[in-house]
């Protein structure tokens, strides 16, 4: 397969205008200063926000501390409004191989209050965007939700998320058999549903972690094992909840304090549960976007986990010049080995990093792009 970096370009223009032309100027105007116009899609995606807050009070949940009210409420975007804010983007890329979407992050997309807002993001995504979707949930998922979703996007990637067998940290969220209920009801509509286990948490994770692998085994063979982050909050409330967090403290990479999410050194747990997954016959993904690539088979090699599936699309390297100087990004020097892509030349900040997001996204490569 071959792309055309322009291409791509026009594309997203035609595609904006298209919405622009359904929406009202201050319908427009509201989108096009929301975050979602804004923010710079992570490695794994742009946040999708279908809502704020979460009524599940997991304990080891980073939201609280970010200062977002928990009571949970709809986004404030309609869903052609949402997709016009992520066409306008400037770091995005639309399409059935562009930007990758990954709703749930502040809220659960699939709360009573959430639930017609991330459909109807989804519907919107599906009918003027085209883009790759992932879903991260909690929620008891029957199997009329299952068939909405299907009939939405079946190409759609979910992560079902069970971290723990122990209610006391999960007081709001449903029951671990009910989140198995949902990975079999979502695995039963032909939906691609990974196991996603995250965070990870020492001393809890290495007795929870093979029972909650050998119960979903028998609906999806995929499984993502994440990592943990924690605060001052996390710990006081992991400590409420009865857990002992020296453990958690001492590999933490430095001292916690405040708000700020500290990693925990996990790697250990996570290879025993890595072995374990694999002697039970699991793919283990090393990312949430991972899932997302296999879901939609898409060749991926824009970070250091990658490649993530087989094959990169080819390009035509005397068009990344051509691609800078309609990005405002004056283009010395090309650099191509492999998966990565290297260049140099002139240009703002904002330039820079455009030029960066989208030459990474159409390549599906790790792309660095230095300016003088």
């Amino acid at each position: 397969m071959k792309v055309e970096l322009l291409k791509a370009l026009e594309f997203k223009h035609r595609v904006a205008e298209r919405i622009r032309g359904e929406l009202t100027e201050r319908e427009a105007r509201e989108a096009r200063k929301d975050p979602h116009a804004k923010r710079e899609p992570r490695p794994c995606g742009l946040t999708v926000h279908a809502g704020t807050g979460c009524s599940f009070a997991c304990v080891y949940c980073y939201v609280p501390d970010m200062g977002i009210p928990m009571s949970p409420k709809p986004y404030r975007l309609s869903g052609t409004q949402l997709a016009y804010a992520i066409a306008v983007n400037p770091y995005t890329v639309l399409g059935e191989s562009g930007t990758y979407l990954a709703f749930g992050s502040v809220t659960e997309p699939f709360l009573r209050e959430t639930t017609e807002r991330t459909l109807e993001y989804m519907r919107a995504v599906s009918r003027f965007l085209k883009n790759p979707v992932q879903v991260s949930t909690k929620a008891h998922i029957d199997e009329s939700l299952a068939s909405k979703i299907k009939e939405i996007d079946p190409s759609a990637s979910l992560l079902v998320s069970i971290t723990t067998l122990r209610r006391e940290l999960e007081p709001g969220a449903p029951s671990p058999e009910a989140r198995f209920e949902t990975i079999r009801n979502l695995s039963s509509k032909g939906l691609h549903v990974t196991l996603f286990m995250r965070p990870v948490i020492p001393g809890i994770s290495e007795e929870d972690g093979p029972k909650i692998l050998q119960a979903a085994r028998e609906f999806t063979d995929n499984v993502i094992i994440g990592g943990l982050r924690v605060t001052e909050g996390i710990l006081r409330r992991l400590n409420f909840a009865g857990v002992s967090t020296e453990e958690i403290e001492s590999r933490a990479i430095r001292e916690v304090k405040g708000n700020e999410q500290v990693p925990v050194r996990v790697d250990d747990v996570k290879r025993f549960l890595t072995k374990v997954a694999k002697d039970l016959g699991f793919k283990v993904l090393p990312s949430a976007c991972a899932a997302n690539s296999l879901a939609h088979r898409l060749p991926c090699h824009m970070c250091n986990m990658g490649p993530c599936y087989p094959g990169l699309p080819e390009f035509d390297v005397e068009e990344v010049p051509l691609l800078g100087a309609a990005l405002g990004f004056k283009v010395t020097k090309v650099y191509l080995k492999g998966p990565k892509i290297k260049v140099l030349g002139k240009g703002s900040r904002k330039a820079t990093k455009r030029l960066k997001h989208v030459l990474s996204t159409v390549t599906r490569r790790m792309v660095l792009v230095k300016a003088s």
